[in-house]
């Protein structure tokens, strides 16, 4: 049976002590390693047998795992690669045949899969499609397959596509590098021009969200495992945080360089940020820092401003969401869905804060924090109320959003206090602190509530500049700001962002 790589090392000891299998895995088996979603997913094996896909299945070669609608699958395909089957796609575990030398091939004959390749493996993989093999070595791909047509897209490294001639010779390769995609095994063209129509068209918001959500599931799963083994984490552990860091936040770069020439291009940012931050909580903010790190000077602010209320809106809607399947009472599942995301949001905020201040500079740091304090806080109340299952402009949803406004604020304002604080001194501190309060008030309003507490968000932001401000031999201590701008209700409520599948990235893995 292969042993699990680095990218693999975060599954859990007791997943692995049972095989369903009776056979043992050859040198090309795959390994499942996640199932994510409620929906039903199948390995049918090479002697037709059917079995459910469940975690730590060895799949043998020759057999062929489906997916339904909402169920994804993280397969080990050979060391060193992840690869996850997205919902409704069809995979075929397939012997390389000698002229690919490629050590193991998925032969993707319906929907998506995503590849994530270890670059320090050096691994020999492939997915094949109905007419050339896709094939890298250290990268990120998404591979389409709609009936005869195909396309790959690259948002890390490089892909060689290697079309499969009638009469089972091969054609020229098509190279496919990072910010670029090849349909049909046309020359390629960056994503931000992809054909949107005809039989080439690609959608890119769809193939983004796929790669980001897939890649941060799997460094969110790293970094537990690494987290559980506190000091006593392996080398391998700590290899494997490090690698799938690495390519979360290349793949979110990318996201956000095909954004920039797009006149949409914050609607995709905010797309890709609220699924992958929904689908991985705890890579929020490393997703906020990737993408505010790659903008340009020119649009960090807008940015910021979209990718923060995004991550903010998925992992608050997730949580809400979670906490709705226990209760009818949406004003408690709203409530329950704040207190579990108060970490996460405020950690989105801090990230968001600092890298906008750094690309700002210092003098715009009061600024950076009320843009980002109110991002963020917009964005989490907007999505427990919808995570809540109060139907929008209700007076449920109403009261959902008056039972969390204040507290959500106060998660948003001390983040970004704290993020745009850090080596400022006690005054322009304080300003800081102001500035993250008066947007984390007005964020909360604009999605709802109308009860915010300024005095009791300005305490949370006092602590957070005070933190961000402090140094190991400096204490700077920052009082509650006064002067807080009172909210000014809007005529319409913000509403999320973009719809987010529960049936993938709110219910837990199996």
């Amino acid at each position: 049976m292969r042993h699990l790589t680095k990218l693999l090392s975060f599954i859990p000891a007791g997943l692995l002590a049972v095989s369903l299998l009776a056979t043992s895995a050859s040198a090309r088996d795959a390994k499942i390693v996640k199932k994510v979603g409620d929906g039903v997913a199948t390995v049918t094996l090479p002697n037709g047998s059917k079995v459910p896909a469940t975690e730590n299945l060895t799949v043998p070669e020759g057999s062929t795992i489906q997916t339904e609608l909402g169920a994804e699958i993280y397969v080990e395909a050979t060391t060193g690669v992840v690869a996850t089957i997205k919902a409704n796609s069809k995979v075929k575990v397939e012997k390389p045949a000698a002229s690919l030398d490629l050590d193991a091939v998925l032969d993707l004959q319906q929907g998506n899969v995503v590849s994530q390749i270890d670059p320090k493996q050096k691994a020999k993989y492939g997915v094949r499609t109905p007419k050339g093999v896709a094939a890298a070595r250290g990268t990120v791909y998404v591979v389409t397959v709609n009936g005869n047509s195909y396309s790959v897209a690259t948002f890390s490294g490089a892909v060689t596509v290697t079309p499969i001639l009638p009469g089972g010779g091969t054609g020229t390769p098509v190279q496919v590098g990072t910010g670029t995609v090849s349909s049909n095994g046309t020359a390629p063209v960056t994503l931000a021009n992809a054909p949107t129509t005809g039989a080439n068209a690609v959608n890119i918001t769809e193939i983004a969200q796929a790669a980001v959500t897939a890649v941060a599931v799997v460094a969110q799963q790293a970094q537990a495992a690494a987290t559980a083994a506190g000091g006593q984490a392996t080398a391998a552990q700590t290899a494997a945080v490090t690698a799938a860091a690495d390519l979360l936040t290349s793949t979110m770069s990318t996201v956000v360089t095909t954004a920039a020439s797009q006149t949409n291009g914050s609607t995709l940012i905010a797309a890709v940020a609220a699924q992958a931050s929904a689908a991985a909580p705890a890579q929020a903010a490393a997703i906020v820092t990737a993408a505010v790190s790659a903008s340009s000077s020119t649009n960090a602010v807008s940015v910021a401003q979209a990718v923060t209320q995004a991550a903010a809106q998925g992992v608050s809607q997730t949580a809400a969401a979670t906490a709705a399947k226990s209760t009818t009472d949406s004003t408690a599942a709203a409530t329950t869905g704040a207190a579990a995301s108060a970490s996460a949001v405020q950690d989105v905020a801090k990230a968001a804060a600092a890298a906008l201040t750094t690309k700002v500079g210092a003098t715009q740091a009061a600024s950076a924090a009320q843009t980002v304090s109110q991002a963020a806080s917009t964005g989490a109340t907007a999505g427990v109320v919808a995570g809540s299952g109060a139907t929008a402009g209700s007076a449920a949803a109403t009261a959902a959003a008056n039972a969390v406004g204040t507290s959500i604020a106060q998660s948003a304002a001390q983040g970004a206090a704290q993020g745009a604080s850090t080596g400022a001194n006690a005054t322009q501190a304080a300003a800081i602190a102001q500035s993250a309060a008066t947007g984390a008030s007005q964020g909360s309003t604009n999605a709802g509530a109308s009860n915010v507490s300024t005095s009791t968000v300005a305490t949370s932001a006092a602590t957070g500049a005070s933190a961000g401000a402090s140094t190991a031999t400096n204490t700077v201590t920052v009082a509650p700001p006064t002067n807080v701008t009172t909210p000014t209700t809007p005529t319409t409520p913000t509403t999320p962002i973009t719809p987010i599948d529960p049936s993938i990235n709110v219910s837990p893995s199996r």
